[in-house]
């Protein structure tokens, strides 16, 4: 939602309850910055640069990384999209079944469920490019609505801190 750069070091703010979300400490401290649908209590992780870990990756890496997201991205639009019981896609059958998992789970994504939290992270990288109105991905129109509900929300709020810096500016002029 922010910078969206590698925390390779330093410190990163982590959501334990949102899947897959982190904030670099300077967009932590900045106002201004779009939290999406995450508006819980982050957990400071300082962040040492190693070349076993996520943020230690090659450039390389990162991005296979990338296209490997792209990729079921692809394959979550296909499945929803495919009503064929003899789809020639290897790995259709597969994304259905996780897609009916993230809906029958009793752990879901907030309790701890890999797949789920997997799966709900690809449905909102989705739900962030997505411009259809009537898109056929499980919850898409409900995440972009959330989406910019927040956005609404985040600039309200900005508009009143602006409003509030600018009456302290003029009555401190007016001194």
């Amino acid at each position: 939602f922010a910078c969206n750069r590698e925390i390779s070091s330093g410190i990163r703010h982590h959501c334990n309850v949102c899947s897959d979300f982190d904030l670099c400490d300077e967009c932590f401290k900045n106002p201004d910055t779009n939290r999406g649908t995450c508006n819980h209590k982050l957990e400071v992780i300082k962040v040492q640069a190693s070349s076993d870990s996520a943020s230690g990756m090659t450039e390389e890496q990162r991005r296979e990384r990338k296209r490997n997201i792209q990729l079921h991205i692809t394959l979550i639009e296909h499945a929803s999209r495919c009503n064929s019981s003899t789809c020639k896609s290897l790995n259709c059958r597969k994304m259905k079944s996780y897609l009916k998992h993230v809906d029958t789970c009793q752990v879901k994504a907030s309790g701890g469920c890999k797949i789920c939290k997997r799966i709900w992270t690809l449905l909102r990288i989705h739900a962030q490019q997505c411009k259809s109105s009537s898109c056929p991905i499980p919850q898409c129109n409900a995440i972009r609505k959330r989406i910019r509900q927040l956005q609404q929300k985040q600039q309200a709020m900005d508009d009143r801190r602006r409003q509030e810096m600018n009456r302290h500016y003029r009555m401190g002029k007016m001194s």
